[in-house]
């Protein structure tokens, strides 16, 4: 009786313990830009009962709609001393992100930024943003692997719109068409 009551309190803590498991995700973001719209998008990490020491991630999207301008990290949070720490190697000819890499010596736990990614959106249509564990530098704490939940890492920028046409355009082309009318008059008179 005395085991049966042991095994039920340690599968009570490892679901527990996995139901509250550590998550590298996509914050919330807006999926409709339109062609030519620059946003930017934050890679989060949520639900670390640890300190971490740091991880890497990859990003891949649809090169033919999304290019990546910029990625930024913050230095403060994560403070490596310079080492350790790279914003990746963007290839928008592949759409790929790789090699993100974060460190440092602080207590970093709960709910933190990863990284700041600046995005264009280049053409109509949709692209599936996707993250996954950059292998080179895995998560860890106190130098044992962490292995995040990166099960729902992916998001659709579901719609890339057409570029609206600016008011200008629209008040230059009724301005033309004012002075057509007027020139027009003119000539009968």
């Amino acid at each position: 009786m005395i085991n049966s009551k042991k095994l039920i309190f340690v599968i009570t803590m490892f679901l527990s313990g996995h139901l509250s498991a550590a998550t590298i995700t996509w914050e919330a973001l807006t999926t409709n830009v339109s062609v030519n719209d620059i946003f930017t998008i934050d890679v989060v990490g949520t639900g670390f009962t640890s300190s971490v020491d740091g991880g890497g991630v990859n990003v891949s999207f649809d090169q033919n709609v999304l290019n990546v301008l910029s990625v930024s990290i913050n230095e403060s949070v994560w403070d490596f001393g310079g080492f350790g720490i790279n914003s990746g190697t963007i290839d928008n000819l592949n759409g790929t992100l790789d090699g993100i890499m974060v460190n440092t010596f602080a207590d970093v736990s709960g709910d933190f930024v990863v990284a700041t990614i600046e995005m264009q959106a280049i053409a109509e249509g949709s692209s599936l943003l996707s993250l996954s564990e950059y292998g080179l530098n895995p998560w860890a704490s106190g130098g044992s692997a962490i292995n995040p939940d990166f099960a729902d890492a992916s998001v659709n920028v579901s719609e890339v719109l057409p570029a609206p046409v600016p008011a200008a355009v629209w008040l230059f082309g009724s301005g033309l068409i004012g002075l057509f009318g007027v020139a027009k008059r003119k000539a009968h008179t």
